[in-house]
Order: structure tokens, then C-alpha cells, then sequence
């Protein structure tokens, strides 16, 4: 399930929107037990896991372990993300080692780590959303691949970094990027073409032969490969429904090895509930075959993105209702700009949808098997 704030606000704080990092304590209000309890209401619509974006290097320095904590007693685990605003605003040149390395050091002291390891909630990091879109930032000359490939594997050369100044052990923890679902080329050339699964050949190309990237990696290259090889899976962000994408990717996964792969955002656009609902209970059968290297996919998204507006409308399971369920503590930006918030009840109803694309929430939780819980009291709650 893909994560994403509340976008409402009031009184002073009007001017501007609440910050994207999710998981700080000041939010407890949203997805805490004592809140509206989003953590719950995933976990009884079925779900087993949340992928976040911002968690990493965009949010104030305050507490994620409580977040962490709560996922965790849910039984729900966790794909925080580094936020990719930072391969843009603060890497030089796309070369994100020092950058990623704080962050990921700074994480450790918020709650990423328990003791010598990696909190037990967290499953996977991912290290930039969609970064074949940084080859478009001006400072990429020609919109050259190599500006995308140097800002993931110095992402991953910082990571290993942070985890080795802070002794912290890898643990089950996977690390991976979400490439979007554009046909483009590899990096050397061997993939043309491939919606996805250029930046899977990317990664493979860049271990072996890092000098593609003009990187040079300050982790032995040695152990860059063998941390790769242990600890990378492949993953990817597609709207397109899932026949489409099972066909693409495993007929062309030959070169990717045993190495498992995930869908990182499933927005199936446009389709209907009986669509989505067989998409996404096809996906699970797939995930749960024992042949299988799919691991599974978020739905994006839980809360409609009310502020991106336009097209990201669609992708939403829950509204929100006008009953308001309280207030968040103090929510605070990077530079410590603080503001309360107020936290509105869930509604499966997306009105500006057609009829047979509004019940996206009932779709996902009849396909999991799960029920919609924590809803508006004046709400419907019965899934067809």
C-alpha cells in the first residue's frame, strides 16, 4: 500500500501543505491506534505492507521509531523510501554518496535502528523514486543515463557507508529503486526500448562495470557487488493493468536471474471494480506461487492526493469525510516550520470517478480477503 499524507489544512499554516514524511511522531493523530488508526485500516483491508517516500533526508529530525513500532505490531512491514528531491537540490552532479549517507545515519538516530540493527519492521529501502526522470533536470547534460544510474548506485554505495560508521547489521533488509514504466534504453545499450526493465539492465551493467556511471565507489567494489547480489531486488511503478505487465516483464526476465522484483506502485487507471479486483487477486496468486520471483505490489495509493489534483485524482481507495477526528500534534518541514493539522474521517467515496471505477477500496479489500474498517460513520461498509 503506498502512503501519503493528509492533504487538508487551516488557521496559520494555510499558506502552506503538511509535510510528506509521514512517519514523524506528529502524525501519530492519523495512522496511530488512538487516531484514525490508518495502520489498522490497512492491515484489515488486507494488506501486509506500506511504501512510503519521504523518510529518509526530507522530513524534521524528530521521531520515526514509534511509526516503526506501530507497523510492526500491526504486523505490517515497512518500504521507507529516501526522498528523491535529494538527488535534485543537494547531490553534486548526481553523485549521492555523502548525501544518502547522512540521511541514512540521521534515520538511525530517529528510530530506523534498534540496538545494532535495522528496526524489524523495515523490509526495504528504497533509494529514489522513478530517477530515470533526473536525465530532464538541466544539470544533466543531454539527459545522459548516467545521471540516473550515478545517483542509485551512489545511493547504495551511502547506504552501505552509513550502515558500516553506525555498526549496523543489513539484517533481512532489501534495498531497491522504482523505476517508472517508460520504454527507454539501458545504460549500455543492451536493453532497448524496455518499459521498466531498462533500469533493472542499468543496475546489472553499473556492478559491472561502475565506470559507465563516471562514478568511482568509495565501498570496495568487491563488496558493492557482493551487496548487490545478497541484498538488491528489482522494482518498478506501472498504471497499466497487470496482464500487461506480467507479460512484459517475465517474458524478458531471463537476464535478471533468480533475483525477486515487486511492483512498487499498481494504479491500474481507468479500470473497474471487477478489473482491479481481478488484477489485484491475480497478483497475490501470482506472488504466492512457489515458482514465482514476483513478490507482490503496493496499491497506489490509500488517500486520494486532493493536492496534486488532475490525473493523480484517480488513483485514490479512501477519500475523506467531513467528521473530524481530532487534530495532529506538531507536524514539522526539514527547516522546522511546525503546524497542526486536522485529521478527517475515511470515505470510500471518490465521487468525480464513473460509477464502476469509484469502489477502488472495495475492489482491493474483496480481492485480499480483508474488510474496510475505521470508515465515516455515515460511511457504507459492506464490500460486494
Amino acid at each position: 500500500m503506498a502512503y501519503a499524507p493528509l492533504p487538508c489544512h487551516s488557521g496559520s499554516c494555510k499558506e502552506q501543505l503538511p509535510n510528506n514524511d509521514i512517519m514523524q511522531y506528529g502524525y501519530k493523530k492519523q495512522w496511530g491506534s488512538d487516531g484514525r488508526n490508518d495502520l489498522g485500516v490497512i492491515k484489515k483491508l488486507g494488506g501486509n505492507a506500506l511504501r512510503l517516500y519521504h523518510s529518509f533526508g526530507y522530513g524534521p529530525h524528530t521521531n520515526h521509531g514509534k511509526f516503526l513500532d506501530a507497523a510492526h505490531d500491526q504486523g505490517l512491514n515497512v518500504l521507507p523510501g529516501v526522498d528523491s528531491d535529494l538527488a535534485i537540490h543537494n547531490c553534486t552532479e548526481f553523485d549521492c554518496y555523502e548525501t544518502v549517507k547522512e540521511a541514512i545515519k540521521t534515520g538511525f538516530s530517529l528510530g530506523f535502528a534498534k540496538g545494532k540493527d535495522w528496526h524489524p519492521a523495515v523490509h526495504t529501502v528504497i533509494l529514489f523514486n522513478e530517477p530515470d526522470f533526473f536525465v530532464n533536470d538541466p544539470k544533466c547534460p543531454k539527459k545522459a543515463p548516467w545521471c540516473r544510474v550515478r545517483s542509485v548506485i551512489s545511493a547504495l554505495d551511502g547506504l552501505l557507508a552509513a550502515e558500516k560508521e553506525a555498526n549496523i547489521r543489513p539484517g533481512r533488509v532489501n534495498l531497491t529503486t522504482t523505476w517508472s514504466f517508460a520504454a527507454t534504453d539501458s545504460i549500455d545499450g543492451k536493453c532497448k526500448n524496455c518499459p521498466g526493465y531498462f533500469g533493472f539492465q542499468d543496475m546489472l551493467a553499473v556492478i559491472d562495470n561502475v565506470s559507465l556511471a563516471n562514478y568511482t565507489p568509495r565501498t570496495p567494489e568487491k563488496d558493492l557487488a557482493d551487496a548487490f547480489q545478497k541484498r538488491w531486488v528489482n522494482a518498478l511503478n506501472v498504471q497499466a493493468p497487470w496482464g500487461f505487465v506480467k507479460e512484459t516483464i517475465t517474458k524478458n526476465y531471463g537476464p535478471f536471474g533468480n533475483r525477486p522484483w515487486f511492483i512498487g506502485e499498481f494504479g491500474d487507471q481507468g479500470q473497474p471494480h471487477d478489473i482491479l479486483k481481478q488484477d489485484v487477486q491475480a497478483m497475490h496468486e501470482f506472488a504466492s506461487s512457489n515458482s514465482s520471483l514476483f513478490m507482490g505490489a503496493c496499491i497506489f495509493q490509500f488517500q486520494t492526493a486532493y493536492w496534486k489534483g488532475g490525473s493523480e485524482m484517480n488513483f485514490g481507495l479512501f477519500s475523506l469525510g467531513t467528521e473530524k477526528i481530532g487534530d495532529t500534534d506538531d507536524v514539522c518541514d526539514y527547516k522546522g516550520n511546525c503546524c497542526t493539522w486536522p485529521v478527517f474521517c475515511l470515505s470510500t467515496d471518490l465521487s468525480w470517478l464513473p460509477t464502476d471505477q469509484a469502489r477502488r477500496a472495495d475492489a482491493v479489500a474483496a480481492a485480499w480477503n480483508g474488510t474496510l474498517t475505521g470508515l465515516c460513520s455515515n460511511a457504507a461498509r459492506i464490500i460486494v
